[in-house]
């Protein structure tokens, strides 16, 4: 009798014994899918505000295949002899829609972009010329970003006047510019925001009062918040090249241009 009294306890005990070590199998499980549900959520809304419509249908199915597995484990764990049932998995937290951007200093959200430039040609006071440029900036509408495998916010347009003076050689004209910029990957320096910028301008009337000739614009530069409130101020260094009828002001040139929403 005493022998079967302790066979008793001590298959009693291994059966408390193994229902704590599933428990806590389980408990582990579940927290690990909490948190696998959690990245996807974030992947989906990054892809979501990226315009990226395949990669965010492919990462809910991802998600709604982890739901139905989680489901699947879940009843069988609840409908296995001397485990208690397990508390369902929160949802995941609901997606917090981005407040509405700014429609800008009067009202009509159109993005444009100042800049200040001055190219070294090693003549006149200031041994170059200086240039001030204004430019309206438009969104990448033939979607060439995404073909070439960058993100779909990574190419801008721009359109824009300036006005030159200097460089030694009287330079005076209104150079039109059409260029755009590339925004380089986040990890290709470090975490720092760089981009590369080029373009041509035509001198529509300068020296000589008449139009001139068709110059370039290149460079690379960094984006860095000053705490203007404006967004982030560029920094760009390169080489320009403006052609009057009969004066050109050409040289290593440096930018600084401050993005404002009108």
């Amino acid at each position: 009798m005493k022998k079967i009294i302790g066979l008793f306890v001590l298959v009693a005990f291994a059966i408390t014994l193994a229902s704590v070590a599933f428990g806590r199998t389980l408990e582990e499980e579940k927290t690990a899918v909490r948190d696998y549900l959690n990245v996807i959520d974030k992947k989906i809304v990054k892809a979501r505000n990226l315009k990226q419509t395949a990669k965010m249908k492919k990462l809910q199915t991802e998600k709604a295949g982890t739901l139905k597995r989680w489901a699947k484990l879940q009843a069988e764990m609840t409908a296995a002899p001397g485990v208690p049932p397990v508390a369902p998995v929160p949802p995941a937290a609901p997606v917090v829609a981005k407040p509405a951007a700014s429609a800008g200093l009067f009202g009509m959200g159109i993005n444009t972009l100042l800049s200040g430039s001055y190219i070294s040609t090693g003549k006149g006071q200031i041994s170059g010329g200086l240039v001030a440029r204004g430019d309206v900036v438009l969104d990448d509408f033939v979607g060439l970003g995404s073909m070439v495998g960058l993100g779909a916010n990574a190419i801008k347009y721009n359109v824009g006047l300036g006005y030159a003076v200097g460089g030694g050689s009287a330079l005076k004209a209104f150079p039109l510019y059409v260029g755009g910029t590339i925004n380089l990957p986040a990890d290709m320096m470090g975490g720092l925001e760089t981009f590369l910028a080029g373009g041509v301008n035509y001198v529509v009337y300068g020296n000589g009062k008449t139009t001139g000739k068709i110059g370039i614009d290149a460079g690379i530069g960094l984006r860095a918040d000053l705490g203007l409130g404006l967004g982030k101020t560029g920094f760009e260094l390169g080489y320009s090249a403006i052609r009057s009828n009969t004066v050109t002001d050409k040289g290593v040139c440096l930018t600084i241009s401050q993005p404002i929403v009108l």
